[in-house]
Formats: structure tokens, C-alpha cells, sequence
């Protein structure tokens, strides 16, 4: 287990500053994207004063489930999650697939124990995704690394090709999933992955294979 204090000795501080100026500036909607970046690191580490320039873990960025870095001694991504008052909203630790207030198939958020069986079940029906890194504080943020894979977005096309190789049947046309879900939505079995999207998978240009890298994959709600 990592202390807040010791997580935020290896956060490049000054780096972090100059990515939540850089989304302040852009006004409207990012202000509220600076805020979140903010609170989801500050916020996780109770203030404490974060690292020099030139520290391990480097912002990549912000996304729907966790703060991004890059790790400048194992040249890997690592991606800090958290507690839904920290600026994780309703993903907590990591979406799950849940039945919503209407009996419908729906994200709901994740504990750690369940951010981890996650990926477990990413590994084996997907052959990708991230590993434990390490629990911060009192469970107040989760870390997990991920291989770093080279490349560019592949087209929707290609992701929907790649799933279907893979024996995954789409839900798209199925009234039991949320609507606004749906289209990127997948089953096998008893297994879902959803959010098959562009942002979520990495055409390597190396092997020119695909890798997902976020998907939400999950034991389908009875």
C-alpha cells in the first residue's frame, strides 16, 4: 500500500498544473473538465504537496474512469481510480454492468474487489488489459498499469470485425440494454463488453493487431 503522501511525492506536479491551466483556457465546457482532473488527483491524495518536475508519473490525461500517467521508469501507463466524491462521479473504482431503476442492462459503479475482477475477466475474454498496481491511503485510490501499445485509433469498422472474429454477437438491436449503450455493446456467453469503441482500442503499429484497452467487460445482470 501506497501513504497519499508517498503517491504524491511521484506525481509530476508541475505538469499537472500546466494540463489543468491548459484546459481552463480553453473555457466552456473544459472548466468543469479542469475541475474534475483536479479533484480526482488532489482530492485522492488529501492536498498533499505533489512531486518536482521530472517525477516518475507524468499526466496523460483525464477520462471517463481515471486519471492517466505515464510512467517515466517502467515506460507503461498507469491509471489512478477513485471514490465517487473524490471526481469519479458514478464510475467508482470502475463501471460494472448493473440492471438501472427500469430493470434495464446500465453502468453502475464498481468497488476495487470488482475494478479487479474486471480486468481478470478482461484478460480472458478480451487477452488484454490492465494489472494491480498498488491500493493508496485508506482505499482512497486504486492504481493499475497497463502495457503501453503503439499506435492509432482503428475505425469502427475494424473494431466491430475484430469482435465478431472473436465470437462476440452485438447489441445493438436488444431492448434490455440502454439505449444509449447499445451501439457499442457486445456479448459472448454469459459475458458482456461494452463501450467497444474507438477510444477504447489501439491499432498497434507494430503488429497492426488490435488491443482493447478500456472496455467495460462484465457477467451480464440476470
Amino acid at each position: 500500500m501506497l501513504t497519499q503522501r508517498e503517491f504524491a511525492k511521484l506525481v509530476d506536479g508541475p505538469a499537472l498544473d500546466r494540463e489543468i491551466d491548459r484546459l481552463t483556457k480553453k473555457g466552456s465546457g473544459w472548466l468543469q473538465a479542469a475541475q474534475i482532473l483536479s479533484r480526482r488527483v488532489n482530492g485522492t491524495l488529501d492536498w498533499e504537496e505533489l512531486g518536482p518536475s521530472g517525477s516518475r508519473f507524468q499526466i496523460v490525461g483525464s477520462r471517463g474512469e481515471a486519471v492517466l500517467f505515464w510512467d517515466r521508469h517502467l515506460s507503461r501507463i498507469v491509471k489512478l481510480r477513485g471514490r465517487e466524491e473524490n471526481g469519479y462521479g458514478t464510475a467508482g473504482f470502475g463501471c460494472i454492468l448493473v440492471r438501472n431503476e427500469r430493470g434495464m442492462i446500465d453502468y453502475g459503479p464498481g468497488t476495487i474487489e470488482q475494478a479487479l475482477e474486471r480486468e481478470r475477466l478482461s484478460w480472458v475474454h478480451l487477452g488484454f488489459g490492465c494489472v494491480f498496481e498498488d491500493v493508496i491511503g485508506d482505499v482512497e485510490g486504486l492504481l493499475l498499469a497497463q502495457a503501453f501499445i503503439s499506435g492509432f485509433a482503428p475505425t469502427e469498422q475494424e473494431i466491430r470485425g475484430w469482435m465478431i472474429q472473436h465470437g462476440w454477437e452485438s447489441l445493438e438491436a436488444e431492448r434490455d440494454v440502454v439505449v444509449t449503450l447499445r451501439q457499442h455493446a457486445w456479448r459472448r456467453g454469459k459475458i458482456g463488453a461494452f463501450d467497444a469503441n474507438e477510444t477504447n482500442f489501439i491499432k498497434s503499429d507494430v503488429d497492426g493487431q488490435l488491443y482493447p484497452i478500456d472496455l467495460i467487460v462484465w457477467t451480464m445482470p440476470e
